[in-house]
């Protein structure tokens, strides 16, 4: 428990530096956000903190792995996943990347997560007021198909929030933590190991979480928002 302290106050203070250095690149480099009609800033704000996420999560996950606390499978699923999203991401901030070609990769992204789970598990339905109970139903290809819909509408349902000062991060640290709550109650017996990974995002978020308050110091850019909202679901379809 204390070497999990240490990590998950590493990761806390690793992502508050990144994401100052992030806006000092950002101011640098005049990569900007301009206000739009959902915005609730009003001027040009730099853009890009969501990156010290990223990179956070994606060294813990391999600190995680190493403890085998995480599976080889689910690492390479998020890394992996968590990366592609978030080069795309910092590409399309720094020169836009036509919507065909970021809707493309996103597609990629999504399967290569679903690919290293093992796709989608079969679904436990409930019946309630007939014999049959709990039912495990296996949508089979098609199920397959959906989930691959399902992860890019909610990477880019995610990313939607980020134009609103501090409610992507909120919405980050209320998931995980809503997430861990779930383990405990529905899956006592992994929950010893299951709660690792959405507890370092959790933290990596809360770093960074100052900078993003109203008013936003800085925003986190398609390579945050977009990272986080694929790993969300995949959490989700584990």
């Amino acid at each position: 428990m204390i070497q999990s302290g240490w990590i998950f106050l590493i990761a806390l203070i690793s992502a508050a530096v990144l994401t100052g250095l992030l806006r000092r690149y950002a101011l640098a480099t005049r990569l900007l956000d301009i206000p739009n009609a959902r915005s609730s800033h009003n001027s040009p704000t730099p853009r890009g903190g969501g990156l010290s996420i990223v990179l956070v999560v994606l060294l813990g996950l391999e600190v995680l792995s190493g403890m085998g606390v995480l599976a080889r499978e689910a690492m390479w699923a998020i890394f992996g996943t968590g990366a592609w999203v978030a080069v795309v991401g910092f590409l399309d901030d720094h020169g836009h990347i036509p919507a065909r070609w970021r809707l493309l990769a996103h597609f990629i992204g999504a399967a290569w997560g679903l690919y290293w789970l093992g796709g989608l598990p079969p679904l436990l339905f409930p019946f309630p007021g007939s014999s049959l109970g709990m039912q495990t139903i296996d949508l089979g290809w098609v199920g397959q198909i959906l989930a691959i819909f399902y992860l890019v509408w909610l990477l880019n349902l995610y990313n939607f929030m980020d134009g609103i000062d501090g409610l992507a991060g909120i919405e980050a640290i209320t998931v995980c933590l809503g997430g861990l709550l779930l383990y405990i109650m529905l899956q006592p017996e992994t929950a010893a190991q299951a709660w690792w990974t959405p507890a370092l995002l959790a933290m990596a978020v809360a770093g960074s979480l100052y900078s993003y308050f109203p008013p936003a110091r800085i925003l986190m850019g398609d390579a945050g928002s977009g990272s986080l909202g694929l790993m969300f679901g995949l959490f989700s379809s584990q």
